[in-house]
């Protein structure tokens, strides 16, 4: 690999261009609801669902979030993570949506962060809606550079060089560069993805949820039970447990059986 690298950067030298590029490491973490890895459905409300589907069209592995409301507007669903880091370095945050059916043509899954403005108080959720940001096509997968995009404020905050008003599901809008900059003391709190209240019959999914670097793949529970699923490359395919070869996947199953 290193190899490869020096030849690709005295290649484009010899051309007469200048190609800066830094390597950034990056984490990919398969969740599912076996091991949530820090996840949790949070302020979920009646009426709002979420659970793991298979999807062979998802952007990685064989499934994604599947995120619903039923008909009432109080419905409401949520999948969060925790964190705590300074927004000032925050520069990563991106996902994919998919949208199969919403009451409203540009229904979508919101990508949310919740903050602490002024440090250790101000509080507020910036929430980027993947509508106000593009186009939603139904029962297309489509991704999303939320940190490039503009979002709104929950609740109005002032700021040591500013402040934010509360957009109420839509304008005045903000760029992340604008937030770090009239809130230099913020806190993120945590990320996620929600369908909020007076957003009903939804049913949209969500993949490859990245902040900072760091990316979850949502991924249904998949457990061998019988001994012809490890077979022929199978074992590969299971999260539940993880497999290194055909040997343990059969091993597990005879275990399973036995007990």
């Amino acid at each position: 690999m290193r190899n490869k690298f020096r030849i690709t950067f005295c290649t484009l030298a010899l051309a007469g261009l200048v190609v800066p590029f830094s390597v950034k490491a990056v984490s990919l973490t398969t969740v599912t609801s076996a091991s949530p890895q820090g996840w949790s459905t949070a302020d979920t409300r009646p009426g709002g669902a979420v659970g793991f589907v298979l999807d062979a069209t998802a952007p990685s592995g064989v499934g994604a979030l599947q995120m619903t409301t039923d008909a009432t507007t109080a419905a409401k669903a949520q999948y969060m993570h925790a964190g705590n880091i300074a927004l000032t370095d925050v520069t990563d945050l991106s996902y994919y949506t998919k949208q199969n059916s919403a009451a409203f043509s540009g229904g979508d899954v919101s990508y949310q962060l919740p903050v602490f403005l002024n440090g250790t108080s101000g509080f507020t959720t910036f929430v980027f809606e993947p509508y106000q940001n593009g186009t939603v096509i139904n029962g297309v997968w489509q991704q999303w550079d939320v940190d490039a995009g503009m979002f709104w404020s929950s609740r109005s905050v002032t700021c040591s060089n500013g402040s934010v008003s509360a957009g109420f599901g839509g304008a005045p809008f903000y760029t992340l560069t604008q937030i770090k900059t009239m809130c230099p003391e913020a806190i993120v709190l945590g990320f996620g993805v929600n369908i909020g209240s007076f957003n009903p019959s939804y049913d949209v999914e969500t993949d490859l949820v990245s902040f900072n670097g760091d990316t979850y793949n949502f991924e249904p529970t998949l457990t061998p039970v019988t001994r012809d699923e490890c077979k022929n490359g199978g074992w590969s395919t299971f999260n539940t447990p993880v497999f290194r070869n055909q040997g343990q996947c059969v091993a597990y199953v005879n275990f399973v059986n036995l007990h």
